[in-house]
């Protein structure tokens, strides 16, 4: 009896030791051989610490300015915007005017040779365009045949810059008014064009007499209110931690130098407080003069406007270089008692595309204009990368400034894609820009055609590509599936324009409706020749067909493999006879093993372009039959619909069926994880949510 209690005891001894050595092993957990733990790394303790901070105030600026009740009405801030605008609309009109004077050097064989090569102008129309010397009768008219007249006529003060020269030639003292009269308009292009000293023109004087324009025109009531007051106030500059991610530094430890990227010193406040100075009894505002014509609306205008004035003096002054220098001490003494680093230099790097971005995404809608801008931007901060990574100089140092970029270059991209873009039902992508240009003339061309193959085939090897994605190859293919999908079902025209001839009557006759380019008319024979647009049904099947048939959204993707529900499976002993539509879920049947039905509860036009698939009932793909219903299940397996019926390619079938098989077989593997597995990843989660540092960067 003892020796059995001596021998169990002894065996319950080795038991203990195994589950004592197998419970040390996991904790200890060698090569994360039982899943990755959560683990808290330090940059992201010290950026969780300095976004505590908040808002932090490195330069101050004290001072006063004058404001008067004119400044506000007219906008004196906007002197150099507008000094900029009339510089360049000048520099256009004298360009057109230069060119035409060039143009007037040359013989008059070659005026002719240049404007007329074809002759097609009338006889009256060459001789006054292209023959006769400039004068106030032509001028209009050589200047719209020969340059660029119509789009320099639409630019910004272009009425008020040819007034303010105007008055300049004749010596008159009067204001810009209105728009010159065409006579007037004439006389002074002859002007111009006569006397090339351009004496006239003054940037200062023409924006002095701008606002003096302004004012006149006022209505009388606003005219005569008199009020103007000092105001004086502070002004602080500094950072704004808040936003501070850990990709947006790095601290080489080895030199003590800390690199920012996209964290730069802002305005933070300004204000002009009743009292400057209380104990000093020094006002904030000063009223200097004032008539009984203001109110009290009028008062508060020119005080938010004197706050504005203040804040434009202190960024004259420099309050944000200073605020860079000081926030840079600051922020090196900070992290030293956060990391025990020793920071000998703060180097803020002021990205563009940080900044772009930040702009683009201020109204959460993106332009064609600003995508444009935006992507250009990407390909110069790509070039930038790849010079640091190529650098032979420093190459430790280069590349970890290059990873930073790239990581700062991903972020910006994720953010942007969150938004809008121009009036597309989809949300901004890397394919956004590339489809409003193929259909921004409602056609679709041979040309457009070939560049839309081309960006097919290659799209996975563009790289740039790959980071608008994260390197998800299948979400950038989706992305592509279902802009091409959206051209096609705009209706929009397909096809090749193909060179025609036509008499003048038959011309006057045709269907407005299709369109034509490089049209060219031969008065002498009365014929028009022109390419006109053909549509081609073997285009837009051959477009039909770059299409891949699977929709994909990751967040989407990852919840229905964790939801159980997603799939449902049923055998021969749940003997299914029938199948109720029902547009929430479809069946897949393997017809190999018909007996085993899978259920997806999931919409298939989630999956795919149901739309496309043409599936009434059901349609074969590969080795599985895709149900949406069915009265008797046997029969319909036996005479399921054939693939070819659908008009799509044999390969487009095969990879949506390899979509939903990985669908089922990544929900089956996520559903059938061994205990271990589940535990570990339980208990990351629960570290996870616990951590308030974590839930910061979820």
């Amino acid at each position: 009896m003892i020796g059995q209690i001596l021998g169990s005891a002894r065996l319950i001894i080795q038991i203990l030791l195994v589950v004592a050595v197998v419970v040390l092993v996991y904790m200890w957990n060698p090569m994360n051989l039982f899943g990755g733990k959560a683990t808290l790394k330090p940059t992201a303790n010290m950026v969780s610490e300095i976004r505590e901070i908040g808002e932090m105030i490195t330069a101050e600026y004290y001072g006063e300015v004058l404001t008067s009740i004119d400044e506000v009405q007219i906008d004196f801030q906007q002197g150099p915007e507008i000094n900029l605008q009339a510089e360049a609309t000048f520099d256009k009109i004298q360009e057109e005017i230069d060119n035409l004077r060039d143009f007037h050097k040359l013989e008059v064989d070659q005026r002719l040779e240049i404007g007329d090569p074809d002759n097609k102008l009338k006889r009256r129309a060459r001789t006054k365009t292209l023959v006769n010397k400039v004068g106030k009768s032509n001028i209009l008219e050589k200047l719209n045949y020969l340059g660029d007249w119509e789009n320099t006529s639409r630019m910004l003060f272009f009425n008020e810059v040819l007034s303010f020269i105007y008055l300049k030639q004749n010596e008159k003292e009067d204001v810009i008014t209105e728009p010159l009269r065409e006579n007037r308009l004439r006389k002074t292009l002859e002007k111009w064009f006569m006397d090339d000293s351009n004496t006239q023109w003054s940037t200062e004087a023409f924006t002095i007499d701008y606002f003096s324009s302004k004012l006149s025109d006022l209505p009388r009531g606003e005219a005569k209110k008199k009020l103007a007051m000092i105001g004086r106030g502070t002004v602080k500059a500094g950072f704004d931690f808040n936003d501070l991610q850990s990709h947006m530094y790095f601290l080489n430890e080895e030199v003590g130098e800390l690199h920012i990227f996209g964290l730069a010193p802002k305005i933070l406040n300004a204000d002009i407080n009743p009292w400057f100075i209380p104990e000093k009894g020094i006002p904030g505002f000063d009223l200097l003069t004032y008539n009984g014509k203001v109110n009290f609306k009028d008062s508060k205008k020119v005080k938010i406007y004197a706050i504005q004035k203040l804040k434009t003096n202190a960024r004259t002054a420099g309050i944000i270089e200073q605020a860079e220098l000081n926030g840079g001490q600051t922020i090196s003494r900070l992290v030293n008692l956060l990391t025990e680093v020793e920071v000998k230099k703060v180097i803020f790097h002021h990205d563009e595309i940080i900044d772009l971005t930040k702009e683009i995404q201020e109204d959460h809608y993106i332009s064609y204009e600003e995508a444009a801008l935006f992507e250009r931007t990407l390909e110069e901060e790509l070039q930038k990368i790849d010079s640091l990574n190529e650098a032979q100089e420093d190459r430790y140092n280069n590349r970890q400034l290059a990873e930073n970029k790239l990581s700062t270059m991903v972020q910006m991209l994720k953010q942007l894609q969150t938004n809008e873009f121009e009036d597309q039902n989809l949300n901004y992508n890397h394919f956004a820009t590339f489809w409003y240009q193929i259909s921004e003339d409602g056609l679709i061309d041979e040309k457009e055609w070939l560049m839309i193959n081309k960006k097919g085939r290659d799209m996975l090897k563009d790289r740039t590509a790959a980071l608008w994605t994260g390197m998800d190859t299948l979400l950038l293919q989706s992305q592509w599936n279902v802009g091409l999908y959206q051209l096609l079902s705009d209706s929009i025209a397909i096809g090749e324009y193909q060179p025609k001839t036509i008499n003048w009557s038959e011309w006057e006759k045709r269907d407005l409706s299709i369109p034509v380019k490089n049209i060219a008319l031969n008065l002498t024979d009365s014929i028009v020749s022109f390419d006109q647009f053909h549509h081609n049904k073997e285009f837009r099947d051959s477009l039909l067909h770059l299409i891949s048939l699977e929709k994909y959204k990751p967040k989407e993707w990852e919840n229905w493999i964790s939801e159980k529900e997603t799939i449902v499976l049923f055998g021969e002993k749940d003997s299914v006879t029938s199948l109720a539509n029902d547009s929430s879920r479809f069946w897949l049947i393997d017809k190999r093993e018909p007996n085993h039905i899978m259920q997806v509860n999931i919409p298939l036009e989630k999956l795919t372009f149901s739309s496309l698939l043409d599936i009434q009932y059901n349609l074969e793909i590969g080795n599985h039959i895709v149900f949406k219903s069915s009265d008797n299940l046997l029969e319909d397996i036996k005479q399921s619909k054939s693939s070819q019926a659908s008009g799509l390619t044999e390969s487009q079938l095969n990879n949506l069926e390899k979509h939903l098989i990985k669908l089922y077989t990544q929900h089956k593997a996520y559903h059938n994880r061994d205990f271990l597995t589940k535990a570990n990843q339980w208990l990351s989660e629960k570290m996870e949510s616990k951590s308030a540092i974590f839930e910061k960067f979820k």
